[in-house]
């Protein structure tokens, strides 16, 4: 049997079957190829499997990307693709031996990798709320996206493969399929009166050419909006002072800000919790995200959301008593979406 001689084959292989996964995200499948025909084939594509080894390693892909400046997270990245491949090929007998077994980003000592700082904080929140309400108000068309990242707390790539027929108005559920989250796991989010509001809002005002197509963020042709294009709307609306990401944190904050438990504030934004933390969330757990969002959203009310909602009318958002918004209610019983469930 002919192995695989050199790290270049290895890597090329293993994007191959990548790009072929339908259950891989699109962004992972674009950021995988860049990491590899950018950085890491050209760095070590060309030395011998029986050869690479740390000493290779460092020399000719992990120090001179930081000479070039690039992040620690980056070099870490190119590590992981490199082991993944490795593994994959030594599972499936591409390879005699495996020299990326022990290999990982620590050996290689560049410390802790430091998250980004947030660059939206909790006395942002008042004047962004405004900001993104008003610009919803003028335009629902472009301006649904940034509301419905910063009152979900969801990613931007989950977001826009939002379809109609997984928002339930009479569940009043927004469901995201598993293989449109990262966490690769379905994930529920409940509608509060606030969010039904808004998406009638939206919904009335698209151009009758897209509001027949399942995507709830169309662009001409009935296509969903790409990330790019997204990511352009995002820079345009902040003037690059945040990011799509920022809305996510700051949601997050405020979540602990409001009280809000902080398992159900991690249910909330999908991050992996481990089984522990699964046996602790009980059956009541919809209930209790749904108590979370309503009280998130309540907050949201009294920074100007209603100027998108049309909703006037609010419970507080630091009660701890059992009142809900008898006017939200009223506005959530009349928005109805025809032909979608």
């Amino acid at each position: 049997m002919a192995y695989m001689r050199t790290a270049g084959e290895v890597v090329t292989w293993w994007l191959g079957r990548v790009e072929q996964n339908r259950a891989t995200s699109d962004s992972y499948k674009r950021s995988t190829r860049s990491m590899v025909r950018k950085n890491i084939v050209p760095a070590v594509g060309k030395v011998l499997v029986t050869r690479l080894d740390r000493r290779v390693l460092d020399d000719k892909l992990v120090w001179p990307m930081v000479c070039d400046g690039k992040k620690a997270g980056t070099q870490q990245k190119a590590l992981q693709a490199l082991r993944q491949a490795f593994l994959m090929a030594e599972q499936l007998g591409r390879i005699q031996s495996n020299p990326m077994a022990s290999v990982s980003f620590k050996s290689f000592d560049r410390g802790r990798i430091k998250s980004k700082p947030a660059r939206l904080s909790r006395i942002d929140l008042q004047a962004l709320v405004v900001q993104l309400s008003e610009a919803f108000d003028r335009d629902p068309v472009n301006g649904l996206l940034p509301l419905m990242m910063l009152a979900h707390g969801t990613r931007m790539g989950e977001t826009l493969q939002a379809q109609w027929a997984h928002l339930s108005l009479v569940e009043r559920v927004w469901v995201l399929p598993e293989l449109n989250t990262k966490s690769r796991h379905q994930h529920s989010l409940p509608l509060t009166p606030q969010v039904l509001a808004l998406l009638a809002r939206y919904r009335q005002a698209l151009p009758d050419a897209r509001a027949q197509t399942d995507w709830v963020f169309p662009v001409r042709g009935g296509a969903r909006l790409a990330a790019t294009s997204a990511s352009a709307m995002f820079r345009s609306i902040s003037g690059g002072k945040w990011s799509s990401h920022d809305l996510r944190k700051l949601m997050r904050d405020c979540l602990a800000d409001l009280g809000v438990d902080y398992f159900i504030g991690e249910r909330l934004i999908n991050h992996s919790l481990g089984k522990t933390a699964e046996t602790y969330l009980t059956r009541d757990v919809m209930d209790r995200c749904r108590e979370a969002l309503e009280r998130w959203h309540a907050r949201l009310d009294e920074c100007g959301f209603s100027i998108a909602t049309g909703i006037k009318q609010a419970a507080p958002a630091f009660s701890q008593d059992d009142a809900k918004p008898d006017a939200a209610g009223a506005v959530a019983d009349s928005c109805i979406f025809t032909g979608r469930g």
